[in-house]
């Protein structure tokens, strides 16, 4: 999520971020000893199939295929199409959403 100041002043790199997904990354950074920069999916989607697109997928989903990212922290649903493409990390977020439906009469 992007962070917004009190007085106005702009924020730059990771700074401008905050939120559950932010804090994520900073965790995972610190355990493994590294730096990173993060930054919004260009086309601003999650991704799902797109044939016009290279590699066949947009959103975060196409920029891992085409190596234009290393990884993406978010809360994206795992779907059975991305999990052909891509892989996923144990959840870390769950909305509890469900399907109900009638139970059939015998």
């Amino acid at each position: 999520m992007l962070r917004k100041s009190d007085d106005g002043k702009n924020f730059t790199g990771n700074d401008q971020f905050e939120g559950y997904c932010k804090d994520l990354a900073n965790l995972i950074a610190a355990e493994l000893g590294i730096k990173y920069e993060l930054r919004i999916v260009k086309d601003g989607k999650y991704g799902s199939e797109n044939p016009d697109q290279p590699g066949g997928w947009d959103g975060m989903v196409g920029e891992l295929i085409r190596k234009e990212a290393d990884l993406a922290i978010a809360s994206m649903t795992i779907t059975s199409e991305r999990e052909r493409v891509i892989d996923f990390s144990k959840p870390f977020m769950s909305l509890g959403i469900s399907i109900m439906l009638k139970k059939p009469i015998k």
